[in-house]
């Protein structure tokens, strides 16, 4: 009797483990946004019905032309929940006799209609007319003749009702680009889900039609996103290569707006989403936190910052790829809906879906820029100029003997983690000019006194700050920004360009291999901006560059916030000026940052030791305070 409670037992505990388990593993419900937007719309709907030249349509030529209906220029809007649509009409209509049109009645005017979306199960999007009207060549209503109205019931209202969108391949597209999303483990699923979208309506919203998928995805539940385990160096190598692809897809997307006008407003989203990534993963690894987990996290804040200006300026262009950027942005809708859904989903970025992402918007492969070269069309969304570029001569440091050495400054202790991904390579010797060795030597702490170089550096930096000053307006004028660059390159490197290591004359870099030269550039945050060669051994460049950041940051961050001081006044310059280099020092978080460790009275060492060189050298005769060249 006890070995069948027992039994009974047993099997009762088996039947709710396994469902428990089903409770476990249900199959969610997910439905996706598919937003056409009315620049979408009116493309889609010109590239099906308004086949001719123009944007026209010959909806009716019978006799040679004595019966005639064209229509032109159509365009949409948004009115309450329906579609109004107008389009232009041209009605010459008569009885043919011969080789002559007896008594024709010609018309010109509008065609008004209000309609509203119907999407099939065969994903056909079409229009159901509720309304319409016969508005003048002023766009006025007007009563018209009995034969005009029929005969834009019977022609005009049949061809509009027969537009027909098909949205199946822009599905399509998303689900390719959205396969590879899912990681090995979640493939079966993904597939499942993939197959099972089907159309679940549409309805017209403020800035178009938005049309909904649904569909069923098995979602074992397995609570929040939780912090990854430790990983190997293999896989973690993997998340950095993830992490350059993601920077170079980032890049490909800002370049989408290298011909758009842009506002200010536009243009500053642009590099603070480049600018706030790259400082995100300087940090993460230094702290070797980069996994998928953060790499999927900047994806999809990157999307966050980035849809709005798409969706405002990319299809308004001609020539665009419509049923390509539809399924561009309803893949990337798709994923931040299916994020929100945990973990057990199996979302993984990947290096394959981003470069099918960027085949759904253009024919251009996704491609890493050259190493270390400036890329134009970059600077020009920026809204920088050119940055002149001299020759280069050598492409190895300079070598000296042994005897000539000194000991190292306190700069030049590469981490391996940085070499490793990065690189630091070699760089080429310039300056104004092709420089000889001595050139470089000259410019060389080790070699040249204070009294000497400290007059030439001083020349090349208030050269870059004049250069830069004409191109903002600054608070204080041309001569707080040379403070502020002088102070900055003294903050930084204590004015070098160049150092002496291991026997040979190099650029100048910084402890963590990030940095490098006069103004300490950071290579790696402004990569594509500037040229990594010219940054490292010519030292005009790399002036030019550090004011050309200062400058940028104080345009497009600290100009547009509320200072707790009135910026014009010697209190405020000074408050700017330390603001400023704590941008300079850390990226856009410390905008905010600074603000409270003012407040706080907590500052960073680095902004104390900023203010003494910034005071020494607004109070004048500041060179005599420079110790750390001797």
């Amino acid at each position: 009797m006890l070995m069948i409670v027992r039994y009974l037992i047993l099997c009762w505990l088996l039947v709710c483990m396994g469902s428990w388990q089903v409770a476990l593993a249900d199959v969610v419900p997910v439905r996706l946004p598919l937003t056409i937007d009315l620049a979408q719309l009116r493309a889609m709907v010109v590239e099906q019905a308004y086949p001719l030249a123009g944007e026209q349509a010959m909806v009716v030529d019978y006799a040679d032309g004595c019966d005639q209906i064209v229509l032109s220029h159509p365009s949409v809007e948004v009115e309450g929940e329906q579609i109004r649509f107008l389009t232009k009409v041209n009605i010459h209509w008569g009885t043919p006799l011969f080789e002559s049109c007896v008594a024709p009645v010609s018309w010109q005017g509008y065609v008004e209609l209000f309609q509203v979306p119907r999407l099939n199960q065969n994903w056909q999007l079409s229009f159901e007319i509720r309304d319409s009207h016969l508005l003048n060549s002023s766009k006025q209503p007007v009563q018209v003749f009995d034969v005009v109205w029929n005969l834009v019931k019977e022609h005009v209202h049949t061809y509009l009702q027969q537009i027909q969108i098909n949205l199946a391949p822009p599905v399509n597209r998303m689900q390719n680009s959205l396969l590879p999303m899912f990681d090995r483990q979640h493939q079966t699923t993904a597939h499942a889900f993939l197959q099972s979208l089907q159309p679940d309506g549409s309805k017209v919203v403020g800035d178009g039609v938005k049309i909904y998928i649904r569909g069923e995805i098995e979602a074992p539940y397995e609570g929040p996103y939780a912090p990854e385990p430790e990983v190997s160096e293999e896989e973690y190598a993997r998340f950095l290569e993830l992490w350059q692809v993601w920077d170079a897809y980032l890049i490909y997307q800002l370049k989408l707006f290298t011909d758009i006008p842009l506002s200010d407003d536009e243009r500053h989203i642009l590099l603070d989403t480049m600018l706030t990534t790259r400082y995100a993963f300087s940090e993460a690894l230094e702290q070797k936190t980069v996994t998928d987990a953060f790499v999927r996290g900047q994806f999809l804040w990157g999307w966050k910052q980035l849809s709005p200006l798409f969706r405002r300026h990319l299809l308004q262009q001609s020539k665009r790829d419509v049923v390509g950027y539809l399924a561009f942005f309803t893949a990337h809708d798709a994923l931040v809906a299916l994020d929100k859904l945990g973990p057990s989903i199996g979302i993984e970025i990947s290096a394959d879906g981003f470069r099918r992402m960027a085949a759904l918007i253009s024919t251009q492969p996704l491609q890493f820029s050259p190493d270390g070269a400036a890329d134009p069309s970059l600077r020009t969304i920026f809204g920088l100029d050119p940055l002149e570029e001299q020759p280069l001569e050598y492409d190895k440091p300079v070598q000296i003997s042994p005897a000539e050495e000194n000991a190292p400054t306190s700069w030049l202790e590469p981490q391996a983690l940085w070499q490793a991904f990065w690189g630091t390579g070699t760089a080429l010797a310039a300056s104004g000019k092709k420089q000889s060795m001595d050139d470089i030597r000259n410019w060389t702490a080790e070699f040249t006194s204070a009294e000497q170089l400290l007059p030439r550096v001083t020349q090349v930096l208030r050269g870059a700050a004049q250069y830069k000053g004409k191109k903002v307006q600054v608070p204080g004028g041309s001569e707080w920004l040379e403070k502020m660059v002088m102070a900055t390159a003294w903050q930084e490197s204590c004015f070098r360009q160049y150092h002496v290591k291991n026997n040979t004359i190099t650029y100048l870099l910084s402890y963590n291999s990030t940095s490098v030269g006069l103004m300490q550039v950071n290579e790696k945050i402004w990569k594509g901006i500037y040229n990594t060669q010219q940054l490292r051994w010519n030292a005009e460049y790399n002036a030019k560059a550090g004011s050309e950041i200062l400058t940028l940051y104080l345009r497009d961050y600290l100009l547009k916030e509320k200072a707790p001081v009135k910026l014009e006044s010697k209190k405020g310059q000074t408050f700017l000026a330390g603001w400023l280099y704590a941008l300079y020092n850390g990226g856009p978080s410390q905008r905010k940052a600074y603000l409270k460790r003012q407040k706080t009275g907590k500052l960073y060492r680095s902004d104390k030791l900023f203010s003494e060189k910034y005071n020494r050298v607004s109070a004048g005769d500041w060179q005599t305070k420079v110790k750390c060249l001797l």
